[in-house]
């Protein structure tokens, strides 16, 4: 399934800002923006989580890394409650 929506011609105003369409930000909390070389702006919608699921996809990336190099070969219980 393809994520690609039909480019669209949007406005500067004289701030330089921009109004994304409503279907561009429905279920999205903020954008990050990568700048890349030729100029051209990428948006990647962002979503907010509490601190306590910041946490915890932290711990998972730490895990997934450990796992990889071979450190990690079972489960915490403290993950199947």
């Amino acid at each position: 399934m393809s994520t690609a929506k039909k480019m669209k011609n949007l406005e500067i105003d004289s701030r330089g800002r921009i109004t994304l369409p409503k279907e561009l930000r429905e279920g999205v909390d903020t954008f990050a923006i990568e700048s890349e070389e030729d100029g051209t702006l990428i948006l990647i919608p962002q979503r907010q989580v509490s601190l306590d699921d910041a946490k915890l996809i932290e711990s998972l990336k730490k895990s997934a890394q450990e796992y990889k190099k071979g450190k990690l070969h079972k489960m915490p219980n403290e993950w199947m409650k």
